[in-house]
């Protein structure tokens, strides 16, 4: 959920899925790229390999055929992301920003039909921001093993990358929060009525290394505890986490499979949580539990963009269509209120992978247009916002709140306005002494 700057800018091209076979020894032929163009003989190499018979103490050299990986598409990069980034942080500030509004609105009582609660009913939705986030991390994730997998070390330099990209900055941020907190807490009374900020005193030694390690949400309940954040905001990070370590895998095992092997394992994210809950086993905060699915459906843009033409391209899109009616499918149908939201999340995920799938070719305009100039700012700076501004969002609305400002209306005039302007500044001083120090040079392109 963060301004990633190591987008490759990878040259087009594609192979089918084939077998190739020389004697006994058979290999089937990369998928990642697959579309309806024939098979490039140029673009497989000759591995050879030695076999023993027993029978005769003769050795024989076998030589076993491997596609190489396909060439890198010209225009992997996708400016647009940017803006995306910046219009879901503030999608979702907005939101952070609500918390202590009356929240008026009845769709079924007409008598409660207000601009101020037609208003806030609005940003209840603004939520919506996190599987956008989710979305273009796949996009971004896929474009880095994209890259990296044709790299000698590339398993390295993945979580290196990662690592130096996320940690440090997180840690920052959890330093500033801390700070915030305490200097909050020298008065009881905010302290008290801002029920979002972090309970210090409360925290055990695995939550503390829970936070600082990103894995509040689950890895407390593997040892027996709950999850306590000192970032309310920073569960979605919890998940990225998962999502990077098991492409970070996929990297090592399946390289030449990558995409395929990312779909498998959302055909096994499907199973597992149904599975699980009828079994009634938790397994949420995992990314089993269905959040991969949103960010499979970011690999699967980044595929449908890049490689994909004809049928294959088509069947991409019936995909993510399938996958947006399956999320609202849950969303009126599971019974527990996480699962609900959760098909939520997998709806506004596929049908904005759609989007985003289409409006690729206007990418340049799109991205540069001028009216988009501030969510293109605040997506250079989106980690740093993310990072900071919920503390001072919550301590905002909770202290306007206690003045009084808790009307629908209210709220919307007064405390969105005055969490934006404190938030930026912020976020912007993070940016340049903490963020910046950190952001990873572009991958270098190879051919």
């Amino acid at each position: 959920m963060m301004n990633d700057s190591s987008h490759p800018n990878p040259t087009d091209g594609s192979l089918d899925p084939t077998f190739f076979s020389t004697g006994t020894a058979v290999v089937l032929g990369d998928t990642a790229g697959a579309t309806d163009a024939p098979h490039d003989p140029s673009a497989i190499v000759a591995t050879p390999s030695t076999a023993t018979d027993d029978s005769l103490g003769r050795t024989e050299t076998q030589t076993v055929i491997r596609p190489q990986l396909p060439p890198k598409p010209a225009t992997a990069r996708y400016d647009t992301l940017d803006v995306v980034r910046g219009m879901a942080c503030l999608m979702l500030m907005f939101y952070h920003a609500t918390f202590y509004a009356e929240r008026s609105w009845s769709t079924g009582d007409p008598s409660t039909w207000t601009l101020g609660g037609l208003g806030i009913n609005l940003v209840g939705r603004l939520w919506m921001g996190v599987p956008m986030f989710f979305v273009v991390s796949g996009y971004c994730i896929a474009a880095s093993i994209d890259s990296l997998r044709r790299k000698p070390h590339s398993l390295v330099n993945y979580f290196y990358r990662r690592i130096r990209r996320i940690y440090p900055p997180l840690w920052g941020g959890f330093v500033f929060a801390i700070l915030f907190t305490l200097v909050v807490g020298l008065s009881s009374t905010l302290s008290e009525n801002c029920l979002q900020l972090p309970r210090l005193a409360s925290f055990t030694l695995t939550d503390w290394l829970a936070n600082f390690s990103a894995t509040t949400s689950w890895f407390p309940k593997v040892v027996g505890g709950e999850s306590n954040h000192l970032l309310l905001n920073t569960w979605t990070l919890c998940y990225e986490e998962q999502f990077y370590a098991v492409a970070g895998i996929l990297l090592v095992l399946a390289s030449r499979r990558f995409f395929l092997a990312s779909y498998l394992i959302a055909g096994a994210t499907l199973i597992t949580r149904h599975v699980c809950r009828f079994y009634g086993v938790p397994i949420n905060g995992f990314f089993f539990d269905g959040h991969w699915l949103l960010f499979v459906c970011g690999i699967l843009v980044y595929q449908r963009i890049n490689y994909l033409t004809g049928k294959p391209a088509r069947a991409a899109m019936i995909a993510m269509a399938v996958g947006a009616v399956y999320g609202l499918s849950e969303r009126v149908f599971a019974i527990d209120a996480h699962d609900r939201h959760v098909g939520e999340y997998i709806l506004v995920a596929c049908t904005f992978g759609i989007f985003l799938s289409y409006i690729k070719r206007w990418d340049k305009k799109v991205a540069q247009h001028w009216t988009l100039a501030p969510f293109r700012w605040s997506g250079k700076i989106s980690y740093s916002l993310y990072l900071t501004h919920f503390p001072i969002t919550v301590f905002v609305a909770s202290f306007l709140a206690m003045g009084g400002v808790t009307s629908d209306a209210d709220v919307l005039r007064i405390t969105l306005p005055a969490c934006l302007i404190l938030s930026f500044p912020v976020a912007y001083v993070f940016y340049l002494l903490v963020e910046r120090r950190y952001l990873n040079a572009p991958i270098k392109k190879t051919s």
